[in-house]
């Protein structure tokens, strides 16, 4: 490539590689390639459809609360719902080979969401495979693939390139292959052999096929809409506008939108400088520019904002100042400060059943856990609101104050006020106050490095070389609450049976408590594969009951 000076295959000769940044834009949006146009909730039934014709199994999607992995609070890919356990053959994967409508969440992009066209959450569409080495055909893997570009998005092989790279995440890597096409990057498969350890890496005994793919990007592409954000809730979208009364510039968004990965705050160092040269190619000022592209963004964060909020809760997940729970208050809070900002008469929990419906055909247990889910909303909302009433008396003693990015981070952080209601109220007091482009990357950056009361692992060790794993019952139904077991040994006050509903502090999630005939249990942790449970005082019972 001439840009980037990549190496990268193509049928076609060209002299750049088909990434966006060396592309300089998005060249499908109003002219997609494909000679398939698919709908967002369609995505799913034509992948499974094409996979199955390749001897693929379709099965359901895991939980975006990651309990059983040890690595991640979240599942950050599909590959994720399968780490590490079924990686490691401790535990046999539900298909083999298989694929899965995946929904995962990841927070480092939350400060570009609505405008480069990332999210927080989304769906990937994973394809994978647990095999033997002997067994590990990497060629068919790229064949299948390729299989589903042309014959179900029905892209051209000649409108794509691909690039080689490595992956790594949860713990293994191994090489990949990256596909583009008119400036976006489609999909990444991923041939994982290998498991990281503290003295080097090791071949894993299963190879792995990681196929990941962004759902929401193949509604956009075959479409050639001008974002995905359009594309990916159609019908919550329209109710938005509707209320809020924000219009869809589409010829200004034909000029934008393709420029808009540019704006990445990961990839460039000067934002500012980023906005003036968008701004001169597309004909406009800077400040304009901005202030036509924010409100929309707004519009667009509040959505998806609202969708990753109610597959997280409908899965377990509840936003606190704990851990990566965190993480969903910060997105919760943003949306809100941009409906107080914008005046918009737009309720979050309305939003998520707007989006549960429409996602009824895909993820129909959205709609079963609803009400629960508007009812912890509603919760939060009033925490926000008993926030902005602080917000006059706080900024009363710190306004003489030099209120940078650290005091801005502490404010939010310890009080839950956000970054836009106090420079909103000093601009009251006429004071002007700057808020960093990536504020939220930053305070989950703050979050993450934290020493978490739910840690993953425990120093101490006891001996238990002649104890048998324990068998994991929560992996079978997460919903139950007894079962039947048999004591191995007793330690003090630590307790191992042969199973266990009992789940331990692992990844960020702290562990279940309850009793065990009748007896409390305090704390549960994993050393290796064996289960501990440790109770409020020597147990009564012994071993062999």
């Amino acid at each position: 490539c001439k840009k980037c000076k990549r190496h990268f295959w193509s049928q076609k000769e060209d002299d750049t590689c088909g990434d966006t940044q060396c592309v300089g834009k998005l060249t499908f949006i109003g002219k997609s390639p494909t000679k398939k146009k698919i709908e967002y909730i369609d995505v799913w039934k034509e992948y499974a459809k094409t996979h199955e014709k390749l001897g693929y199994t379709p099965i359901k999607r895991y939980p975006v609360i990651a309990r059983w992995n040890p690595t991640t609070e979240f599942t950050i890919a599909s590959i994720a719902a399968f780490q590490p356990y079924v990686v490691s053959g401790e535990i046999k994967p539900p298909a083999n080979p298989l694929v899965i409508p995946q929904f995962c969440l990841r927070f480092n992009d939350t400060d570009n969401v609505g405008i480069t066209g990332h999210n927080v959450g989304f769906i990937m569409l994973g394809e994978h495979a647990f095999v033997p080495p002997k067994e590990y055909d990497i060629n068919k893997y790229i064949k299948d693939h390729l299989t589903w570009l042309e014959k179900g998005m029905g892209i051209s092989l000649k409108k794509i390139k691909i690039h080689e790279d490595f992956w790594t995440g949860g713990g293994n890597f191994g090489p990949c292959m990256e596909f583009f096409s008119e400036g976006l990057e489609i999909s990444n498969q991923v041939y994982m052999q290998y498991e990281v350890t503290t003295d080097g890496y090791k071949e894993l005994k299963v190879k792995v096929l990681d196929m990941g793919q962004g759902y929401e990007r193949i509604a956009w592409f075959t479409q050639g809409a001008l974002n995905n954000y359009e594309t990916m809730s159609p019908p919550v979208l329209k109710k938005m506008r509707e209320r809020t009364g924000v219009e869809l510039d589409e010829e200004f968004g034909k000029k934008f939108y393709p420029l808009s990965p540019r704006l990445n705050l990961d990839e460039i160092e000067d934002i500012e400088k980023a906005w003036e040269e968008i701004a001169k190619e597309i004909g406009v000022p800077p400040e304009e520019l901005k202030e036509k592209v924010k409100k929309q963004a707004a519009l667009y964060s509040v959505m998806e904002h609202s969708r990753a909020l109610l597959v997280a809760i409908t899965d377990g997940g509840l936003p606190s100042n704990v851990g990566g729970m965190y993480n969903l208050r910060v997105i919760l809070r943003r949306a809100l400060s941009y409906i107080d900002k914008y005046k918009w008469q737009l309720d979050i929990g309305e939003i998520c059943e707007w989006h549960a419906e429409y996602l009824k055909p895909l993820f129909p247990e959205l709609q079963k856990n609803i009400e629960n889910t508007k009812k912890i909303l509603a919760v939060e909302k009033k925490k926000y609101e008993a926030t902005k009433e602080k917000i006059k008396q706080v900024l009363g003693r710190i306004i003489t104050e030099e209120i940078n990015t650290e005091k801005l981070i502490e404010l939010y952080d310890s009080q839950g006020i956000t970054p836009e209601l106090v420079a909103e109220e000093a601009e009251k007091q006429g004071k002007k106050i700057e808020i960093p482009k990536d504020f939220y990357s930053l305070v989950s950056e703050k979050h993450e490095k934290k020493i978490q009361e739910a840690q993953t692992r425990r120093e101490e060790q006891l001996e238990l070389k002649s104890i048998k794993d324990t068998e994991k019952l929560y992996f079978e139904d997460y919903t139950k609450t007894t079962f039947l077991a048999e004591v191995l040994a007793i330690i003090g006050n630590k307790v191992i049976l042969d199973k266990t509903m009992f789940y331990p502090t692992s990844g960020g999630q702290l562990h279940d408590t309850g009793e065990l005939n009748g007896e409390k249990v305090i704390d549960v942790f994993k050393q290796g594969n064996i289960i501990v449970h440790v109770m409020k005082e020597k147990p009564r019972f012994e071993a062999g009951d």
